[in-house]
């Protein structure tokens, strides 16, 4: 009963930082998928902001995104 209740308050405290991340994916997939990218193909970011916990869609946002320049 005691190592259910730790479990529960561990995925507690994990919620924010998962919701964090799977919201960034998902605005990431979407920026991917109508905007384009900058230096490697869709797929290839796709998969990066999937796979890559939290580091790959900042590093999509920092690298990948593609720029318009006025």
């Amino acid at each position: 009963m005691n190592d259910f209740i730790l479990t529960t308050d561990i995925l507690i405290m994990l919620l924010p930082l998962l919701l964090l991340q799977l919201g960034l994916a998902i605005y990431c997939l979407v920026k991917i998928h109508s905007e384009g990218v900058q230096n490697l193909n869709k797929l290839a970011w796709s998969l990066i902001c999937i796979f890559i916990n939290l580091i790959g869609p900042i590093t999509f946002m920092i690298v990948g995104r593609k720029r318009e320049y006025r």
